[in-house]
């Protein structure tokens, strides 16, 4: 036959079926039987009519029991071509170029259209797989490995046709053009589909493939064009495509094919954003597998970065792999200096990109060069200024530049050149240093060559800077100043470059190593200043809203850990409070779950080489050491982190592994039963109480999860941790005590058994009986009776035959047992702890309150009506129970005969009211201390006393009575809110107070109270206003908080705005005020902070209403006032974004802003 393939062509289609009365089996064995005879056989009209009956049936065999038909068919094409390409190697320059050329175009089309026809199979089974249908798994393997198969048998003998010397079959250069362009279709269709190139072998062999057609068959532009027509559909090109370019230059040596694809694309002028999107990748991934080719084609990559900011971002990572390419030896460096200065001159300009994906690449491309190992670029001259740039972009607008900037600077620290000690960047060892240097060169012959050094850091001060405070400080003024009367004898103006260019200076031979000595240490202290700086922004991103922000953060601080870098240590404990990180939301659980890893990291894992037994003692003492130096609040936050890392880390399985019916998730433990043992023997027998404290209360902590560690331990916290004797320790024994109410866990399994307490209620009285002047001991006797009241059923006798014990020690009649002073001691020992078992014994009532109704629902539950009946004439309901609480707290506790709380109310009263009777400091606290907490047992006592218990918090001049009493006053507002409400100006006029810490507490209490409903702030508003702009920075972000909180109430600001600008304006006018009027400044700052949390339309517009009626009637003073506020509000409104300009609302704020113009005029005038 006379072969047309374009005739063919343009009849083919993809929805063609076979004939009516086509049959697979007469087919397949007319085709099979006849090109196993000959290849040549194809081009029989017959043969080939059958086979595309059979190509044409394809469609129909997709079920996964025909795939044996399918590949029967593929097999039958594919081995003819492979004998077809034999005999056309074998014949060479003999061949008969007429019948082969039809018979190699026959093979190529019947290939064409079984393409189109396989590809949609690769992609059925992928749409198969994602819509969640049911399959059978080795079915679809056995299908999917088949698939591949056939088409990496069609590529391979792609690639075989294709290698032949064609040109004795194709005659002219449009026979071999229309051929190639024929195969380059089928590989253009495979190319798009992402299924199909998701093999190795498939992808490798089809680039092969193009790059043989563009090489062998000079098809350069046909390539170019077809992958530029390919690159705008599918992200998936951009790997397949740069490998492409890259094979094609380095294993078959073709660089027109990169160059024209590379103009191609530099010259589209209106890139869209699908485009781009493939670019970007595959611009990155051309310059990673260039690798040392790249440095010829920096040319290429840098046209691109004029284009879209996706493609514009990419060329940032390619000039990383650029500078990379041209630091690989110093030759290169030297010969390439002038392009590596002009990329990195580039990065800083993209620092202003306007976009943050541009910024963001900046500094990856930064951290891809710093973290080369086989790079000779020597980065110190850059170190500073990307150091500075990175910090000052850790404060970016942009998350993702935030993240990328502390990346930045985390491989900055890993990969500095400052080897001595052991690599860490310890502040102290190079400050001592470069102290050290600067004395040895000051003694160098009499300070001549120290002054020529002070000259060169002079000119070069850019960097130096950060020294200079320290070293003008007194303690170091002297040690760094020059050297008066040492004058070189050489020529004093060639002392302006750095010590490297050694011709230019005038610093003597053997001085040059003590002089880069000295000049390492200054740059390390001056890199260590830097890092500082960082850590501390570093640390208000722990803090930020964003959370991956805080996990970037909680990373760098790790890592300033890991170098000793000292700013690093306050985030890491600081660190410690986001354990409290809303868990609900995944970002939560992804803090917790960071923050716990970083603390193991840190602080639990031992050497791996060393034994068991080491590692053990090892985590254990870590343990121990995280409680040193921590306040009360870090040691609540450590409880929580501890907690969370005895329960383990859940270790990540398959989907496949949770499948299994018996499985069990795995966990990693690093708080193994064998670190318990050993904190137990830290705990016992350590020489040292602050180790034998920390090792209670880490396994304190542990006992709040696992009540098991200590449930019979009991005896050792009887003997090792409440033992009274002369080296009892008094915080530890706190602990101990905690621990030890800990053995009953809140919620009892059904199987506990509660140990034997008889010895621990003894020890306890024991230790409530001390007599002993230091502080420590109301804290210990605080958690002593929070512990008798826990574990023993008697509490209440038990307190009482205390209370009565230190009574009759304080108030018997022998002199000599106890001192003036000892007396005043043991008195405020029993003042404690009257206050602080009557505060006990409300809490016990009101649990056994909760107690019986709970245990009363329950027996509802299960009772018959006949039961329900009986109890209506003879049982005790829950409001004769709560009757008979109340009573017992308001007639018994402090009035009744029998009770012994009582029996001390009229002393208490009098020391209260006779301070100057009562001088002792201690015993005064203690007492208003006990007061207050009498005063939230009984509304009776609180209404009798509330006047006195308000006077002495006005006017004491002690500022923890006052603190004390704020707090206290927040508690019976709790208890009482009727009672409080009518004296809450009381409680608001000790937010002026003169102590700040009387402030903090007094804001922190308004602040709870106001929240939960207690209090209200009308008529205070002003008050805590001021506060936005106060002097103390914890005040300020205090009442920040607030703020931002009362805001989520309904109204809560606009209705109390107009309330706080009066507030803020008194006395603005008056010529004598009682107090300073608040400045214009500090109310500027209130009004920017409060009003964009006013955010609705309607409240600025009335609120624009209100301001402007009082604009003519107010002073000038207040005008002044009451203008900016209407153009903060205006301003921020969006009136002039309307595009009616008619509407009723823009007229109004024009006409405002005439009028404000206008008075604004009159005032300057």
């Amino acid at each position: 036959m006379d072969f047309d393939v374009h005739a063919e062509l343009e009849d083919f289609s993809i929805n063609k079926r076979p004939d009516e009365n086509f049959d697979y089996d007469i087919c397949i064995n007319s085709v099979s039987d006849s090109l196993a005879a000959s290849p040549l056989n194809i081009i029989n009209d017959d043969i080939f009519n059958h086979f595309k009956q059979l190509i044409y049936y394809l469609p129909e065999l997709e079920e996964i029991k025909e795939i044996k038909r399918t590949s029967l068919i593929y097999y039958t094409l594919t081995k003819s071509l492979q004998v077809e390409i034999e005999l056309i190697e074998q014949e060479g320059l003999n061949i008969d170029a007429l019948e082969h050329k039809q018979v190699v175009y026959s093979y190529i089309f019947l290939i064409f259209i079984s393409i189109q026809h396989l590809v949609p199979q690769f992609e059925n089974q992928d749409k198969k797989r994602k819509s969640g249908s049911k399959l059978n798994d080795d079915d679809e393997k056995k299908r999917s490995q088949i698939l591949n198969n056939i088409l990496s048998s069609i590529l391979l003998n792609l690639c075989g046709l294709m290698e032949q010397q064609l040109s004795t079959i194709l005659q002219g250069e449009q026979e071999t053009v229309d051929f190639c362009d024929i195969v380059l279709k089928s590989a253009y269709i495979i190319l798009l589909s992402k299924e199909t190139i998701r093999e190795k072998t498939n992808k490798t062999l089809l680039v092969k493939l193009i790059c043989v057609i563009a090489k062998n068959h000079q098809q350069n532009d046909q390539v170019t064009t077809r992958l530029m027509m390919a690159l705008p559909f599918s992200e998936h090109l951009a790997d397949p495509i740069a490998e492409i370019l890259s094979t094609s230059l380095e294993t078959y040596g073709n660089k027109n094919l990169l160059q024209d694809l590379m103009v191609s694309l530099a010259s589209v002028k209106d890139m869209g954003t699908n485009m781009a999107k493939v670019v970007g990748p595959f611009l990155i991934t051309l310059a990673e597998n260039l690798k040392s080719d790249l440095i010829e084609y920096i040319s290429y990559f840098k046209a691109f970065a004029k284009l879209t900011q996706t493609v514009r971002a990419a060329t940032m990572i390619c000039y990383g792999h650029c500078i990379n390419s041209l630091s690989a030896s110093k030759e290169l460096i030297l010969k390439y200096e002038e392009d590596i200065t002009d990329l990195f001159d580039d990065f800083e300009k993209r620092l202003l990109d306007i976009y943050q994906i541009v910024r963001q690449r900046v500094f990856q491309a930064l951290e891809l060069i710093i973290s080369n190992p086989k790079s000779e670029l020597d980065f110190k001259p850059l170190r500073y200024i990307w150091t500075k740039n990175a910090i000052v972009h850790m404060q970016d607008k942009s998350s993702f530049v935030r993240k990328a900037a502390i990346n930045f600077l985390q491989s900055i620290i890993q990969t500095h050149p400052f080897a001595l000690n052991k690599s860490k960047l310890e502040w102290d060892f190079y400050w001592i240093a470069y102290i050290e240097f600067t004395k040895l060169l000051k003694e160098f012959d009499n300070g001549v060559t120290y002054n020529i050094v002070l000259e060169i850091e002079k000119k070069n001060s850019t960097e130096t800077e950060f020294l200079d405070k320290i070293q003008e400080q007194d303690s170091y003024h002297d040690i760094f100043k020059p050297v008066l009367g040492a004058i070189s004898s050489e020529n004093g103006n060639e002392t302006g470059g750095e010590f490297e260019e050694e011709n230019k200076l005038n610093i003597p031979a053997n001085a040059k190593d003590l002089y880069l000595k000295r000049k390492m240490a200054q740059d390390a202290c001056i890199f260590i200043i830097q890092l500082n700086q960082s850590f501390k922004v570093a640390s208000n991103l722990l803090n930020s809203k964003t959370k991956s922000d805080t996990i970037s953060a909680i990373d760098y601080f790790v890592i300033g850990d890991a170098y000793n870098i000292t700013a690093a240590k306050l985030g890491i404990k600081q660190m410690l409070h986001l354990i409290w990180t809303n868990g609900a939301s995944d970002e939560g659980n992804k803090v917790i779950e960071k923050l716990t890893d970083a603390y193991v990291d840190m602080f639990l894992k031992p050497d791996p080489m060393a034994n068991d037994s080491f590692k053990k003692i090892y985590i254990a003492t870590s343990l121990i050491k995280l409680t040193y130096n921590c306040s009360m609040a870090d040691l609540i936050s450590l409880e929580k982190l501890v907690i969370e890392i005895y329960r383990g880390k859940l270790i990540e399985t398959t989907k496949k592994e949770r499948e299994v019916s018996n499985y069990k998730p795995k966990r990693i433990y690093w708080i193994t039963p064998g670190v318990i043992d050993a904190l137990w023997n830290s705990f016992i027998n350590s020489k040292y109480v602050k180790e034998k404290r920390g090792a209670i209360i880490i396994l304190g902590m542990i006992t709040l999860d696992d009540y098991k560690i200590m449930n019979k331990k009991v005896n050792w916290l009887i003997d090792y941790g409440l033992q009274i004797n002369d080296e009892s320790n008094y915080q530890m024994m706190s602990f101990s005590c905690i621990a030890l109410k800990r053995t009953i866990p809140k919620d009892l399994p059904n199987d506990y058994t509660y140990p034997d307490f008889t010895n621990a209620i003894i020890q306890l009285k024991k230790i409530l009986l001390i007599d002993t002047n230091d502080g420590d001991w109301f804290n210990l006797a605080e958690e002593t009776l929070n512990t008798l009241y826990e574990i023993d059923p008697d509490a209440d006798k038990s307190a009482t035959e205390v209370l009565k014990l230190k009574a009759l020690s304080i108030f018997n009649d022998d002199e000599n047992t106890n001192g003036n002073l000892g007396k005043t001691i043991g008195l405020s020992q029993l003042i404690f702890m009257l206050g602080h078992v009557g505060l006990k014994t409300i809490i016990f009532l009101e649990k056994c309150e909760a107690d019986f109704k709970r245990k009363k629902q329950a027996d509802e539950n299960k009772k018959s009506e006949r039961d329900v009946e009986l109890d209506m004439i003879g049982g005790t309901n829950e409001d004769d129970f709560s009757d008979a609480v109340q009573n017992i707290k308001e007639k018994e506790l402090l009035y009744g005969t029998n009770s012994i709380l009582a029996k001390f109310v009229p002393l208490l009263v009098e020391i209260i009211q006779k301070p100057k009777k009562y001088r002792n400091e201690i015993l005064q606290r203690q007492a208003t201390l006990c007061f207050a907490k009498f005063m939230c047992i009984s509304p009776r006592f609180c209404e009798e006393n509330l006047n006195l218990y308000i006077a002495i918090m006005k006017k004491s001049k002690d500022n923890i009575v006052r603190s004390n009493l704020v707090l206290g006053l927040g508690d019976i507002a709790v208890c009482f809110s009727n009672i409080i409400d009518e004296n809450r100006s009381a409680l608001y006029s000790l937010l002026q107070d003169k102590d700040l810490t009387v402030q903090r507490t007094c804001l922190m209490t308004v602040i709870f109270l106001i929240l939960a409903g207690q209090i209200k702030v009308k008529g205070h508003f002003s008050q805590l206003a001021k506060l936005l702009v106060h002097q103390d920075h914890g005040l300020r972000e205090m009442s920040k908080l607030f703020f931002q909180e009362l805001a989520t109430k309904d109204n809560a600001l606009y209705n109390g705005f107009i309330e706080m600008l009066s507030g803020l304006n008194l006395y603005i006018d008056d010529p004598s005020p009682p107090e300073e009027p608040f400045p214009f400044e500090k109310f500027k700052g209130v009004i920017k902070f409060v009003l964009p949390y006013i955010g609705k339309d309607k409240q600025r517009h009335l609120l624009v209403k209100k301001l402007y009626s009082r604009l003519k009637l107010c002073t000038p003073n207040e005008r002044i006032r009451f203008i900016f506020c209407l153009k903060e509000i205006m301003r921020r409104d969006e009136f002039g974004s309307k595009k009616d300009n008619d509407t009723e609302k823009t007229k109004f704020y024009k006409q405002v802003t005439e009028d404000i113009d206008k008075m604004e005029e009159e005032l300057t005038a």
